[in-house]
This record gives C-alpha cells, sequence and structure tokens, in this order.
C-alpha cells in the first residue's frame, strides 16, 4: 500500500490539479451536507485527513483551525508539504503515518474525515485503537465505506480473484489501451487499478457499524439509504455512517472482536437471480490461470467496463457518448455479463 496508490492510482486521477480540488470541494461539501454539518461549524475545529492531501487543501480553504493529514505514503506527504510552503500555509500539519498504528501528532480531533480509507485498511481494530483516544470530547467520525451488495461491488469481488497477485497496473493499462485507444478516462483507468489491484479491499453493510457503535456505546447516525442485501441499480455505491463521541477517555475498545474489524466476503449471498451467472464467471476467472497475462488482462478489463461508468469517446463524430438512464437496469446488465461471459468463453477456446 505504500507505494501502490501514488504510483498506481492517483498519477491518473489526479492528473489535473485545477480538476482534483473542484472534485474534493465538491465531495467535502456534499458528505457534510448529507450529516447536516454547516461549514460555518468548522471555523474553530481540529480536522483529521487521510489521503493524498488534497482534502486536508480543501479543509484549510473552508477555514478550519488545524488540520492533521496523514498517509503512508512519503510521496503524498512531500506534495502536501510542497504545496504548503509554496502558499504560506501553516494550519495543516502532514506527516507520513501508518494509522493502524500511529496517529503521529494528531490529536484532540473534533472531526476524522474517513472517506475511501476504512475499505482499504488491513487492521480497521488497529487504526481505531489509534483514532478513538485521540478524538476531542463531543466530536465526529464520519466514515464513507464501500457499501456490500451492489451490482459494482460484487463484479469487482469477483474480478479481483484473477487479478490480485498477477497483473500489474502496466497490464491493465496496456489492455486498456488496447481496448479503448482513442482516449484515456483518467478517472476510470484509476478506478480501475485501484478495484482490481489494491491491496487490501473490502466491503461492508451499515448494519455492522451500528453494531460496532452499539458496543462502544457512541451514537451513531446512518445516512439515510435504502436497505438491501443486493441492488442493481445505479445508486451510490458507498454509504455513510458518522459515529458521535461524547468523551473517549470512556471507551472501551478491548473486550471483543469489531463486527468492522472482520474480513467481510463480498460475494455471499449473492442475488437468486445471478446465481448460476456467478458460477459461470467463477469458471470463466478460475480458467485465466491457463492463459497468458495479456489475454487475462484484456478480459479483465473489458468485463469491468460493466463495472463503471466511462466518458467514451464517439470516434466517428468526434464527441462524448453518454448513455441514458435504463429503466430495465437491472435485466441489462444480466444480459450483458451473460452475453461477455458466453463470448470470452468461446474467444478463450479457439
Amino acid at each position: 500500500m505504500t507505494e501502490f496508490y501514488a504510483e498506481h492510482v492517483h498519477n491518473h486521477i489526479h492528473a489535473d490539479p485545477e480538476q482534483t480540488l473542484q472534485k474534493y470541494r465538491r465531495r467535502i461539501t456534499s458528505e457534510l451536507t448529507k450529516f447536516g454539518i454547516a461549514v460555518e461549524q468548522l471555523r474553530d475545529k481540529t480536522i483529521l485527513d487521510i489521503g493524498s492531501g488534497w482534502q486536508a487543501i480543501v479543509f484549510q480553504e473552508l477555514g478550519c483551525r488545524q488540520i492533521y493529514h496523514l498517509d503512508i505514503n512519503p510521496k503524498h506527504v512531500d506534495f502536501l508539504n510542497a504545496y504548503l510552503a509554496e502558499h504560506g500555509i501553516r494550519n495543516i500539519t502532514s506527516e507520513q503515518a501508518d494509522i493502524s498504528r500511529s496517529l503521529g501528532s494528531a490529536h484532540d480531533i473534533d472531526l476524522a474525515f474517513v472517506a475511501g480509507v476504512y475499505h482499504h485498511l488491513a487492521d480497521r481494530e488497529g487504526f481505531l485503537a489509534q483514532l478513538l483516544p485521540n478524538m476531542a470530547k463531543d466530536s465526529d467520525i464520519l466514515f464513507r465505506v464501500y457499501r456490500a451488495g451492489t451490482w459494482s461491488r460484487w463484479l469487482v469481488g469477483m474480478l479481483r480473484t484473477a487479478s490480485i497477485g498477477r497483473l500489474t497496473p502496466a497490464q491493465l493499462l496496456g489492455a486498456y489501451r488496447l481496448l479503448h485507444p482513442y482516449g484515456l478516462d483518467n478517472q476510470f483507468v484509476g478506478d480501475l487499478i485501484d478495484d482490481l489491484l489494491t491491496p487490501q479491499w473490502q466491503a461492508f453493510r451499515p448494519q455492522q457499524f451500528i453494531v460496532d457503535a452499539e458496543r462502544l456505546q457512541l451514537q451513531c447516525q446512518q445516512c439515510p439509504a435504502p436497505a438491501f442485501d443486493f441492488d442493481f441499480s445505479d445508486r451510490d455505491e458507498n454509504f455513510r455512517v458518522k459515529w458521535h463521541i461524547d468523551d473517549p477517555g470512556a471507551i472501551n475498545l478491548a473486550t471483543q472482536p469489531m463486527a468492522t474489524g472482520q474480513a467481510h466476503v463480498e460475494n455471499t449471498g449473492t442475488a437468486p437471480q445471478i446465481t448460476d451467472l456467478a458460477d459461470k464467471l467463477t469458471e470463466l476467472l478460475a480458467s485465466l490461470s491457463n492463459y497468458p497475462n495479456r489475454d487475462a488482462a484484456t478480459i479483465l478489463v473489458a468485463l469491468y467496463f460493466l463495472v463503471r461508468k466511462h466518458h467514451g469517446v464517439d470516434a466517428y463524430r468526434g464527441q462524448i457518448a453518454d448513455a441514458s438512464a435504463n429503466p430495465e437496469l437491472a435485466d441489462w446488465r444480466i444480459a450483458q455479463l451473460q452475453a461477455s461471459l458466453t463470448y470470452f468463453r468461446d474467444w478463450l477456446s479457439r
């Protein structure tokens, strides 16, 4: 994980700095709004941000008093410290740290923004053991976490069985260029590499966070979202939970394992409509070990196009082609995956 994001994911997603800042401005404002947190409430607060550093910049723009930024990758820390020096920013402290073992100098945190992080941690209990004692009284932790049971999380979980430990970012990028030579969708490619090759990738259900909050005697607020076991729609693939901490000194972490600390197998409890399809996909993915890496990468990238939206280029008319909403999305997704499995099985047998 130390080099994975800086070297292979964020170099695509963050290719345009101003576009990246705009993205995180929208994201942070949106996440705060979902929980009824006004920007004005953060003006005298201490914030913890974990990740590439762009969120820390946005929190500083919003007028937060102190921001602690932590990342395990020194390149992200070096980037942010250079940015701070260039812009004369003094209220962000950026440090390299393995957050499952240390929060560096971060303390008395009023708001911990744990967005897009928790599901990539190997030791989630270790992280909470570091985080909770360093929270201030009357503080909040905002989690945004991969939602188990969505079509995309299910399919990614399946595809990873054939990519982890075998393929490289360069091989996935080569396959993408082969399938889509007309232009590079940086967000899509970054997500592709992130999803298929991230060493740690978990998906959770909101109830796991509710159980942990009850055990820790914390107040838990779940952002309104429909309940489901498996969902075919294109709604948000994340869920949000806020833990409110009255007194961090009263929290006892040592009594029993955390519900969110346990590995969650995304492919259990598959929807009945795709049980047979899941078996066929499992068979195809297992067979890829018998073929060259280039063939495996090509098939995985082609199937990943069924996971995530892509800003496809219409090479004939020179336009961006965006599909309209599909009212029969479940049937369409099942049919497309079925057709793809048939095609690739025949292709490999030639």
